[in-house]
């Protein structure tokens, strides 16, 4: 009988934090989020200072989201 197959973390992460980034930085650039209506609309991060910004948020959120996936499937894997 085989042992069971684990995932490998790192790529798990990594694949995380690029997804994150990707979404983050469109977030920024179609300015999903933007408020242009409120009294601080002229104070606005320049596009690339808010790609930069919302895209680490993003790698860093969905880098410990992957991470947590790949721990749930590694327990899972050592209960069957």
């Amino acid at each position: 009988m085989t042992p069971p197959r684990r995932p490998r973390f790192l790529p798990f992460i990594l694949t995380g934090a690029v997804l994150g980034f990707v979404v983050g930085a469109a977030v920024a650039d179609f300015g999903w989020l933007e408020d242009t209506s409120g009294p601080l609309a002229q104070m606005q991060y320049s596009p690339t200072t808010a790609v930069g910004y919302l895209g680490l948020l993003g790698a860093c959120l969905f880098a410990l989201l992957a991470a947590l996936l790949a721990l749930a499937i590694e327990r899972a894997s050592r209960r069957s």
